[in-house]
């Protein structure tokens, strides 16, 4: 397999316990589909390791790729990278994955998303917004708290802005000052979304959370060729 250097360019703490990264990677050769995850490389204690994580930015932001990683006591590659400062070198794959979403599969498409399993559908949700004016795409996120979503004031301010992108949170544990959906995704939520009958459903998150999301899909009537799903173990 290829790999390619990069450069971690920015590291902010996007949540209390998600760090986002931008690594920039000069080599042309470098691509991904929205929804790929690629591998991540470095050398800890004298070996290299290597990890998956799923990238959260549009293919159209060329040399900068966006990863959001949860913090880890146990992890090696995650804990490295919680440590690691801007300017750190690691080595990068292409996008790997079939979790993926190209402008001919659909003109409807519903992105459903638990906890930090939301990162494959930023980017799909993202590339939709940036280069896909003729596709509709929702964004479900389910969060365990208000500070723990991922880019809120972004996400929050392209769905108040462009027409053909929305956005759904909810919020399992809600503080006092949380004003906006509370409680899990369920069937009734997702009913209520009126989608089309040729949507694309789009599922990451914890195994039980998919499970239960594809349960609900085929109760109400969605086929199973159009729910498409990532579990993150």
């Amino acid at each position: 397999m290829q790999l390619f250097n990069a450069r971690i360019a920015r590291i902010t703490q996007a949540t209390p316990t998600i760090k986002a990264f931008e690594l920039e990677v000069t080599d042309h050769g470098f691509k991904y589909l929205p929804g790929q995850w690629i591998e991540v490389s470095t050398e800890i204690d004298g070996e290299t390791k290597t990890s998956g994580y799923s990238v959260t930015t549009s293919p159209g932001q060329h040399s900068l790729v966006g990863l959001a990683i949860k913090s880890s006591a146990t992890h090696p590659v995650t804990r490295w990278l919680h440590q690691a400062k801007e300017g750190d070198i690691v080595q990068i794959s292409r996008g790997q994955g079939p979790f993926v979403f190209v402008p001919d599969m659909g003109e409807d498409i519903v992105l459903i998303g638990g906890g930090v399993g939301v990162t494959p559908l930023l980017s799909i949700w993202r590339y939709v917004r940036d280069a896909c004016p003729e596709t509709h795409a929702t964004l479900y996120y389910s969060v365990s708290h208000p500070d723990e979503i991922l880019f809120r004031e972004e996400l929050e301010q392209s769905a108040r802005k462009y027409t053909h992108v929305s956005l759904e949170i909810t919020v399992t544990q809600p503080s006092p000052d949380w004003h906006g959906q509370s409680g899990r995704i369920n069937r009734h939520k997702i009913a209520a979304l009126n989608a089309p009958p040729n949507t694309l459903f789009y599922l990451c998150g914890p195994p039980g959370m998919v499970d239960d999301m594809e349960k609900f899909l085929r109760e109400l009537g969605v086929p199973a060729s159009r729910i498409i799903f990532e579990k993150w173990w």
